[in-house]
């Protein structure tokens, strides 16, 4: 089981105790398959931030290995800059660097670029779904929890990026935000942010349950995936091993059903998340205003 420490070459696809996937410790540019490390001060537009550029090929990137080769993020920009780019919170498996080589992989001839700011929203938790993933994980969802603090990450992408990631998350629907209540760690503030956004929140024995690899502050519990998939087990009654239970989940269309009808009829939460409206007309960051 996956608990701490999860492997950052493994991806939910993989497993499904790697979701949401390890967090890098930095804001990063996912580019050519891996990662480049980013850092800016207080204060900076994502224009000034600096990344470093690694000598090695390997997914970790310049976040493992050192690097001499620095830039801008306005150098490595097209013409039109950040401009042209949406920007999508990404919350739960969408900065898992395995993660986005599987799903960048699905459509190769798409240009991978994809900042990755690192950020937190307020009265917001992530927590986990009442369904199932193909890959057998619970997913995350954004709840309304006031008070709360939640670690959550900016992605600027493209409209053709933003199909594909739209693609993989068809239990989703794309929301928008414009009450300012993301903010990167710089302290930028972007007038509109979009997100995959599902009504619906696992309860369990009374509450909603929140994912221990995400850092935040808040009144839910955290748990671990792998905890929640053993307690999942238990109570379907499952009296095969452990990893007899996760293959039925990935693999047997019949028995997912079953347990989704499981989760759908006695752990699901409705909410109505009102930071999260619904999307009229999807804005690039050259058309909203930005603020500190």
């Amino acid at each position: 089981m996956y608990r701490e420490k999860k492997p950052f070459d493994v991806s939910p696809y993989d497993h499904p105790d790697i979701y949401p996937g390890p967090r890098p410790a930095t804001s990063f540019l996912y580019w050519k398959g891996k990662a480049h490390r980013m850092e800016a001060e207080q204060g900076l537009p994502v224009e000034q931030h600096s990344i470093h550029f690694p000598n090695m090929d390997h997914v970790l990137g310049s976040l493992a290995f050192q690097s001499a080769n620095v830039k801008k993020v306005e150098e490595v920009l097209l013409e039109d800059g950040l401009s042209s780019k949406v920007p999508v919170v990404a919350y739960g498996s969408n900065v898992c660097l395995a993660q986005l080589q599987y799903k960048f992989g699905l459509r190769p001839e798409e240009d991978d670029f994809m900042l990755c700011l690192k950020g937190k929203v307020l009265d917001s938790d992530i927590v986990y779904a009442p369904f199932l993933a193909p890959y057998g994980s619970l997913p995350a969802v954004i709840a309304p929890v006031k008070g709360a603090v939640a670690e959550v990450w900016l992605t600027f992408i493209d409209k053709k990026q933003l199909e594909l990631i739209n693609s993989t998350e068809i239990d989703y629907e794309l929301r928008e935000h414009s009450g300012q209540k993301v903010h990167l760690d710089t302290g930028e503030v972007f007038e509109r942010v979009y997100a995959y956004y599902k009504p619906q929140a696992l309860l369990w024995e009374g509450k909603m349950r929140r994912f221990a690899d995400i850092p935040g502050n808040s009144p839910l519990p955290s748990v671990w995936q792998s905890d929640m998939l053993n307690e999942l087990k238990v109570a379907v009654e499952h009296k095969g091993t452990r990893e007899e239970f996760i293959h039925l989940l990935r693999w047997d269309r019949r028995y997912r059903d079953y347990v989704e009808d499981y989760l759908e009829s006695e752990c699901t939460h409705t909410f109505d998340h009102s930071d999260w409206k619904e999307v009229e007309t999807i804005v690039s960051v050259g058309e909203m205003k930005r603020s500190f």
